[in-house]
């Protein structure tokens, strides 16, 4: 789903745990990637459908919910290698899918 590369940035930013309401408002007026408020909760429910398609079964989920709390949390060893993918990103947007390079 679109915004959810940009929403788990997001996440990985904040040390890996933000609230439901933070990730909510933060996208609501956001400049460059805004996500309507009716849509966040699919953009965030399509990060781990995206893990379930790619990842083994015995993987533990990447974004993990605490649903009373409605608090998302990655587990710190990924924030650590996600903060690393995201900023080669940064330097090589080439290496990102359906991107091309420069000339």
């Amino acid at each position: 789903m679109p915004g959810a590369r940009t929403v788990l940035r997001r996440i990985t930013n904040l040390g890996g745990a933000a609230s439901y309401d933070d990730v909510q408002h933060y996208f609501a007026d956001h400049l460059t990637d805004p996500i309507p408020t009716s849509r966040i909760g699919g953009t965030l429910t399509s990060i781990k459908a995206v893990q379930r398609r790619i990842a083994p079964d015995s993987t533990a989920p990447l974004l993990q919910r605490d649903e009373r709390a409605r608090l998302y949390r990655i587990d710190d060893a990924l924030v650590a290698g996600l903060t690393r993918a995201f900023a080669m990103a940064d330097a090589r947007p080439d290496l990102l899918r359906g991107r091309t390079p420069s000339p």
